[in-house]
Formats: C-alpha cells, sequence, structure tokens
C-alpha cells in the first residue's frame, strides 16, 4: 500500500523527508481508517502501531492528531525513539481558525499590535476579554476543536476559546478525557482559570457561541 509522502516545512533539517500523514484525509483512506477510529485510548494504541510499522519501512516523520484532544496535530520523528513530538502543520490549523472564524485571527493580531505600539500593560485583560465570534458556517467538530486549540495555543489568555475547547471535547466531541486534559492545560496555561470555570458554569449556547 502506498502512502502519501511529501517534503514539509517542519522537517527542514532533514535534506528528504519522508512523511507519513495520519492528518490526511488521502492516507487515512488508503489505509482503510475513519478519522474516529484514531480517537481515544483505543486511537492511541492504533497510532502506537502505526508508527512502529512506519519506523521500520522508509518513513522518516509522522503527522498525527493528538488521540485525547484531537484538535492538537503533533510532528516527531520515527528515527529517535526518544524524540518528543511537537506541535505540527500549524499553517493548516491558521487555515482552519480562519475558516471557522473568518477575519478574527486578523482582529486578534491588530489589537496585540496596537498595544505593542501603546506599549500597554493590559495586553492580557485585553485578550482575555475577547469574544468567540459566532460559527457561521458549516463546521465539523474536529475543525472547531483544531481553531480553538489553535488560539490558545497562540493566545493563552483567551479564556472563551479555553472554555469554548472544554466545551466542545466533553459536549459535541463527547471526548471526557480530552475535556479533562485542557482542563489541565488551562491550569498551567491561561492566567484566568478561574474566569474559564465561571464560562463553563453557564448553559451551553453561551459558552459555544461567546
Amino acid at each position: 500500500m502506498e502512502f502519501m509522502t511529501y517534503n514539509s516545512d517542519d522537517t527542514s533539517n532533514t535534506s528528504s523527508a519522508n512523511v507519513l500523514d495520519l492528518t490526511s484525509e488521502k492516507t487515512l483512506f488508503e489505509l482503510a481508517i475513519e478519522t474516529y477510529e484514531l480517537v481515544g485510548a483505543s486511537g492511541a494504541k492504533l497510532i502506537a502501531e502505526l508508527k512502529e510499522k512506519a519506523a521500520e519501512t522508509d518513513y522518516t516523520h509522522l503527522y498525527f492528531r493528538d488521540p485525547m484532544r484531537p484538535g492538537i496535530l503533533w510532528f516527531v520523528g520515527l528515527q529517535e525513539y526518544d524524540e518528543l513530538p511537537t506541535r505540527g502543520r500549524l499553517d493548516y490549523c491558521r487555515m482552519t481558525t480562519q475558516k471557522v472564524f473568518p477575519g478574527f485571527l486578523t482582529q486578534v493580531e491588530a489589537e496585540c499590535s496596537l498595544l505593542e505600539e501603546e506599549k500597554d500593560s493590559n495586553s492580557m485583560a485585553v485578550l482575555a476579554g475577547l469574544q468567540i465570534p459566532f460559527i457561521t458556517k458549516e463546521t465539523s467538530g474536529f475543525e472547531l476543536a483544531t481553531a480553538l486549540e489553535y488560539l490558545v495555543f497562540v493566545y493563552p489568555e483567551m479564556v472563551r476559546a479555553w472554555a469554548a475547547l472544554i466545551f466542545t471535547y466533553s459536549e459535541m466531541l463527547n471526548i471526557k478525557e480530552g475535556a479533562e486534559r485542557a482542563k489541565s492545560a488551562c491550569l498551567t496555561s491561561c492566567s484566568n482559570p478561574q474566569i474559564v470555570t465561571h464560562f463553563l458554569n453557564l448553559n451551553s449556547s453561551d459558552i459555544a457561541t461567546s
């Protein structure tokens, strides 16, 4: 069976990277794997098996979604067994965010640029107060999780994005462990986790759209 491979910006340290991309619909189709099969504990086991098999061939790197928090895309080398995964396909994650929340990143970046020019010390408070736009287009749960994971990765102060992310895993994708892991990450990454808890105590429509 032949998999999709290509040279990737994430593999700038290698002259020729042969990448097995488990985030690609084309690759999953060739492997006869459904996206949901790579989620949860069974998904983690399947990813580990695929990683082991890929390492035995001529593949050098692997892209995969975090089985518990599938909004995160990881990139890892297959030749070094002790290598830890790093965030992968950030360009794709950014494009997904732009698709799910059209114009929002431009707004956030303009706000940050203005705060930087004015040397405003309240930048964290401004980011924490930003509203997450309403979803106006048809969006899958994975796309929404990817967009929200990107937002909290780049702007960890964005409390509404954290609340929406936890809600998405818990109520939309029904990945309870993903929600718990996102909560734990929020405690260490977000400057106001108590505000996130406040939003999570609101009704579902407020969390999903505020």
